[in-house]
């Protein structure tokens, strides 16, 4: 049965179209619209969270910036205060009105500063910069004092919030306190320096930046909001709210920044599931119609499965059959064989002349039973790649006349002209001399068997070495391609691959091939114009060319073959060359003959 066009007749003899065996892909169709739904779905889920997470990613963002520029404010202050630090420890208390001037002037500088002050040892304010209706200086000195007495280290910088009580109370502002210790170097401490700063400088600093989507942000101290902006839900909102990023201070304490961003785009957001719903809707529906016609189809795919196994393991039967049998029958055709010739021989008397046409055809039968064994078991060795090659250097010319020896009785009987071009200045070839003799004798029996009258030659050249090349050969047609030689190019065109070929051309006079014939003449059992079937002995088993192709192939090289009816067939073998082997040992051969005579006999 040949099942290769998805054709046939399963085991109840009904019918199996040729188009059901593209219909088996449905399956994977099916498997593949259902992942294509899993896909869709997982994109929807994964755009939405894109969404929420950009919003996420920008709260994040806009905190860690106003996180910056807290922190930069704190910083700028610290230094102001370092520098009043620095000018009381300096100037003695007692010039106050240097010390004042000096200080007087950062002061009005800094925009955001309500005041300034000094205090001695003891928290009495000795000296005050700025606005008196700040606050309670001596109340803040008090405060600061107590917050110094817990955790004060040596010039340290202390930072505190409090409410303006010179405003009403319904809008009291908020006033960041900044306070030093007064300690000259390696001297007692001297009492402290402070700043009251307006948290409205910082409010004004962070709403410098202000992206589109934010609706709050608060800056916390503890339990103290210092700056808020936007609505006062920025803790609790569900929108996506950014992370606290910490404003570290001189003291040790910190600040926390707090985001909180609207989700962006709400109408594209219901319009993505919408139609993002509606399409996975109508794969669901394309899935279940697949999932309905694979099921169909589903009883045909594995009738065809079985019909393959089964077919595969005909085939696997039959190579075991062939090769078995094939091996068998060689010891009893032996022993036919041998004792054939011992009665041609006379070893057991001379034969009468009745007794000797017999006994001719007995030989000859054996001998072609054995070829046929032979082939089939090639066959058998080839298809299951245990055929070995054992490659030796062999020099063409000496090679080709023993074949052509062996072959010197088949000529002869014919009366058909033989002749053979083999260079002596060809480069070794390493081959399998037993496998490339095989391709000769198969080739050069099929032109002799398929020329009723004529000519059959033998000829030799090497193709692809480069006339500059260190090989010393003589430069004819029949050895490398020369500047004009048009036939060698397109011969060497036909190679099956690019490098360095020694062919090998059988060629014949004889009945020639149909084009549509040239391929199908390589395949096994087949044959063009075999003679009639009861002639087994003429007729032949179609395998000497299938068996030269593939032995061809198994020593790197190929056998192609151009002809044309009436008018002869051209086989050609290509054989690889090493590129090494170029460099012979015979050089300076010059003018070496390249038509050799042929083996006595034959014309």
């Amino acid at each position: 049965m040949r099942v290769a066009d998805g054709s046939g007749t399963n085991r109840d003899g009904q019918s199996i179209a040729p188009g059901d065996s593209e219909r088996l892909g449905l399956g994977l169709l099916s498997r593949f619209v259902g992942a294509v739904f899993l896909v869709v779905l997982a994109a929807l889920l994964l755009l939405d969270r894109a969404q929420s997470g950009a919003t996420r990613d920008q709260a994040r963002a806009d905190a860690g910036s106003a996180a910056l520029l807290a922190q930069s404010f704190v910083a700028a202050h610290t230094v102001l205060l370092d520098r009043i630090a620095r000018i009381a420890e300096r100037e003695p208390p007692a010039d106050s009105a240097a010390v004042r001037a000096a200080i007087d002037s950062l002061v009005t500088a800094a925009p955001g500063v309500r005041a300034a002050w000094l205090a001695d040892s003891t928290g009495s304010i000795w000296l005050q910069v700025g606005s008196s209706t700040a606050t309670r200086l001596d109340s803040a000195g008090e405060a600061m004092d107590r917050r110094r007495r817990h955790r004060a280290t040596a010039g340290t910088t202390f930072v505190a919030v409090s409410r303006d009580s010179s405003r009403d109370r319904r809008d009291a502002g908020v006033l960041v306190s900044f306070t030093r210790e007064l300690r000259p170097s390696g001297g007692a401490s001297l009492g402290t320096a402070g700043l009251l700063v307006d948290a409205d400088s910082l409010r004004a600093l962070l709403a410098r930046v202000q992206p589109a989507t934010r609706r709050a942000l608060l800056v916390l101290s503890g339990r103290d909001t210092l700056v808020q902006l936007g609505a006062a839900d920025a803790g609790t909102s569900r929108t996506p709210v950014g992370g606290s990023p910490i404003v570290r201070l001189p003291d040790g304490g910190t600040w926390r920044v707090v985001t909180s961003h609207a989700v962006t785009s709400p109408a594209l957001r219901w319009g993505l599931w919408t139609f993002g719903g509606l399409g996975v809707l109508l794969l669901a529906i394309g899935l279940y119609r697949e999932q309905q016609r694979a099921l169909q189809v589903a009883g045909r795919s594995m009738e065809l499965e079985r019909l393959y196994s089964d077919v595969k393991r005909a085939n696997q039967a039959k190579s075991e059959f062939l090769a078995n049998v094939s091996h068998e029958l060689r010891t009893p055709l032996n022993a036919i064989v041998g004792f054939v010739e011992l009665l041609r021989d006379g070893f057991y008397g001379d034969l009468s002349p009745r007794q000797i046409p017999p006994v001719d055809r007995i030989a000859a039968s054996a001998t072609h039973l054995r070829h046929l064994v032979d082939q089939v078991l090639d066959i058998a060795k080839i298809a299951a790649g245990r055929l070995e090659v054992h490659p030796e250097t062999i020099v063409l010319r000496p090679f080709v006349l023993n074949v052509a020896s062996e072959l010197e009785s088949l000529v002869s009987e014919k009366g058909l002209a033989f002749s053979i071009t083999v260079g002596a200045s060809l480069p070794r070839v390493r081959t399998d001399p037993t496998h490339l003799r095989q391709i000769l004798i198969n080739l050069i029996g099929n032109a002799v068997k398929y020329t009723p009258a004529g000519t059959v030659s033998v000829r030799a050249r090497l193709l692809g070495g480069p006339p500059d090349s260190n090989v010393h050969m003589t430069p004819t047609r029949s050895s490398i391609i020369g500047a004009d030689d048009t036939s060698a190019r397109s011969l060497l065109a036909r190679a099956p691959r690019s490098g360095t070929w020694v062919v090998l051309q059988v060629v014949d006079s004889g009945v020639g091939i149909a084009p549509s014939d040239l391929e199908r003449i390589f395949d096994e059992f087949e044959q063009v114009n075999a003679g009639p079937r009861g002639d087994s002995m003429q007729r032949g088993t179609g395998l000497g060319l299938a068996i030269s192709r593939r032995l061809a192939r198994l020593l790197g090289g190929d056998v192609s073959v151009e002809s044309e009816l009436g008018r002869g067939s051209t086989f050609t073998v290509w054989l690889p060359v090493n590129p090494a082997d170029l460099n012979r040992e015979r050089r300076g051969v010059a003018g070496a003959p390249t038509d050799v005579a042929p083996p006595a006999g034959v014309a």
